[in-house]
């Protein structure tokens, strides 16, 4: 039998069991994926703006589409509200996974969205009304 160090036995240990998920939204699916549909069809318009006034080459095809990346931004959601704070993760996520949002930016904008949810959760709650006599 081979000995191993504290590290290995530390990475082979158990770890605690995942909180579970919070529960669904009430409208799942489509009303969700606006926003992120949203800043592709605002990629998608600059893109082929761009593509019409060239010549198609590959090179006007990257240009193209690091011109469009700016539009994709533009069409994100604010950064108020729950929901908005959401979709703008999900449209954030998206953007980076399909390029339009260059690594070096999204650090920035992670950011952001993570001081906006910290905000959301500090907001003071309505008063509760009082009850009449």
């Amino acid at each position: 039998m081979t000995k191993t160090s504290n590290a290995e036995l530390s990475l082979t240990e158990p770890t605690p069991a995942p909180e579970p998920a919070p529960a669904p939204s009430p409208e799942p699916g489509p009303e969700h994926e606006k926003a992120v549909k949203r800043c592709c069809a605002a990629w998608r318009r600059s893109y082929n703006a761009y593509m019409e006034k060239s010549r198609g080459t590959h090179a006007d095809k990257l240009f193209a589409a690091h011109q469009a990346g700016p539009a994709y931004c533009n069409a994100m959601p604010i950064l108020a509200g729950y929901e908005n704070i959401r979709d703008f993760i999900a449209c954030l996520a998206h953007g980076i996974l399909i390029g339009a949002i260059p690594q070096s930016r999204s650090g920035q904008l992670l950011y952001a969205a993570q001081v906006a949810l910290s905000t959301v959760h500090r907001e003071p709650k309505p008063p509760k009304p009082t009850p009449a006599k």
